[in-house]
């Protein structure tokens, strides 16, 4: 019996760390959020218009999936991976030209 509660007091802090590391990453994931939307130059919008504009998105999303994809695509374009993405392919068709 002492062992099992043993086991049970390790799980519960393994717990307890997991449980505050995942805290910390929210946390982290929260500020990069909000430093994306710091970068956004004509972004005027009270903080409670903009939670309404996104729950609409949300909304939108669950009833036309097809815009998630164009919505990935255009997040990409603003964070500048599509033209890494072309640098990425860039050599490839050169080794393709050379073969």
């Amino acid at each position: 019996m002492q062992a099992i509660e043993k086991k049970i007091t390790k799980l519960e802090e393994q717990k307890a760390k997991l449980e505050k590391e995942i805290a910390e990453l929210q946390q982290k994931k929260n500020e990069e959020f909000l430093s994306l939307l710091n970068k956004i130059p004509s972004l005027n919008l009270e903080p409670m218009m903009l939670i309404g504009g996104l729950l609409q998105v949300i909304e939108e999303a669950q009833k036309k999936p097809e815009l998630k994809e164009r919505w990935l695509l255009a997040a990409q374009k603003f964070c500048g991976r599509t033209s890494s993405q072309k640098r990425a392919k860039a050599p490839q068709l050169s080794s393709q030209k050379a073969a």
